[in-house]
Formats: structure tokens, C-alpha cells, sequence
């Protein structure tokens, strides 16, 4: 199970890649107070750990009101992952997200729901891909406690990433910011593309 949780873990903070947040993080907590920035670094990690655990625990109800079926729900998540992916591996993610958001955000006093955790953070990708991972565990009590841990570190990491984000930035610089990216892009690209596959199989099996 350890491996199960490891697995989790690493996909999930593939796709949601607080390091590609970076550039976008600082530009919008720039000259403001130390404190505000603080309560936005911890605000923004328990608003993405709620999004994560509502995500999981509706998957499948989400199927059931809709009528979707598992592999139908596969494709479509697999073909939202690979598409961030592609996106990570050409550096461009995150940095088409702010350009978006970070006008509407200069007046906000409260940015840690919108636009950090999302859609900067917990986007489309992750949000399908914990779906996925509900419909998957089949109310599996122990599967469910390991996906919650998993989610758990990943907003512990988060927290780690952005309240380092300076130093981070410095040590890395953009240009190994972006080689970051394009790591956890091909994994996330990877990860879209075996969701199809295991889809593609079933369904040929039925």
C-alpha cells in the first residue's frame, strides 16, 4: 500500500506542480505585507486540500446524476491530463493562467481560492484525475484513508513550495523552474495517456 500512496502522491503533485506556480505566486504577492502573504500561503494549501478531498469523495456521485460510465469518465479525464502535460512540457501552463488572472487579482484581498488554488493550482487535471481515483477505490475504506494522506502531502508540499518561493526562484532560477516543468509534464502526459489506454482495453474486453 505503500507504493499505492506513493503513486498517488507523486501523480497528483505532478499535476498540480507548485513549483511551475511559482513565477505567478510571486507576482501576485508582490509588495504586499509579509503577514497577508502568510495567510495566503496557508489559506491557499487548505483550500486546495478541500477542493482535492470533495473531488475524491463525489466521484461516484458525479457518474451516478449523470449517467456517465467509468470509461467514458477515462477518456475524458485522460484526455484533460495529457492536454496540461503537453502544456507543462512546453512550458506554457501556467504561465497562460496568469496572464488571465493576474489583472482581476491585483484588487482582491483574498487571492487563495481564486485564482491560487484555483484554477492555478487545483485545475481540470487534478480534479479528474481524483475522480478517476474515487471511482477506481470502490468505497474501498482503506484505499480512500491512502488517497486522503496522499492529498494531505500534497498540500503540505504546496504549503513547503510557496512559503519558500523566494529562495526557490532564486536558487533555481526560471530556466530550472521551467526544466521542473517539463519533468512533471512528461509524467502527467504519461499518466493522461495510460488512462486511455486502461479505458481503450475495457472497453474491447466487454
Amino acid at each position: 500500500m505503500f507504493s499505492f500512496l506513493l503513486s498517488n502522491y507523486v501523480s497528483l503533485l505532478s499535476l498540480i506542480n507548485p513549483l511551475g506556480a511559482i513565477p505567478v505566486f510571486l507576482s501576485l504577492t508582490a509588495n504586499h505585507p509579509e503577514d497577508w502573504v502568510k495567510k495566503q500561503i496557508l489559506k491557499t494549501s487548505l483550500n486546495v486540500l478541500v477542493i482535492c478531498v470533495i473531488s475524491y469523495l463525489i466521484g461516484n456521485y458525479v457518474l451516478a446524476f449523470f449517467g456517465i460510465s467509468i470509461n467514458a469518465l477515462k477518456i475524458a479525464g485522460g484526455i484533460i491530463i495529457a492536454r496540461s502535460g503537453f502544456q507543462l512540457l512546453n512550458a506554457k501552463h501556467k504561465k497562460d493562467v496568469g496572464k488571465k488572472i493576474k489583472q482581476e487579482s491585483l484588487h482582491k484581498e483574498d487571492i487563495s481560492f481564486t485564482p491560487l488554488a484555483m484554477p492555478l493550482l487545483s485545475g481540470p487535471g487534478s480534479i479528474s484525475f481524483l475522480i478517476n481515483l474515487s471511482i477506481q477505490s470502490n468505497n474501498e475504506i482503506t484505499n480512500g484513508v491512502y488517497v486522503i494522506i496522499s492529498i494531505l502531502l500534497v498540500s503540505a508540499s504546496i504549503f513547503s513550495v510557496l512559503k519558500l518561493a523566494p529562495k526557490i526562484l532564486l536558487y533555481m532560477g526560471q530556466a530550472g523552474l521551467k526544466a521542473m516543468s517539463k519533468i512533471m509534464g512528461f509524467i502527467v502526459l504519461s499518466i493522461g495517456i495510460q488512462l486511455m489506454i486502461s479505458s481503450v482495453i475495457s472497453i474491447l474486453h466487454l
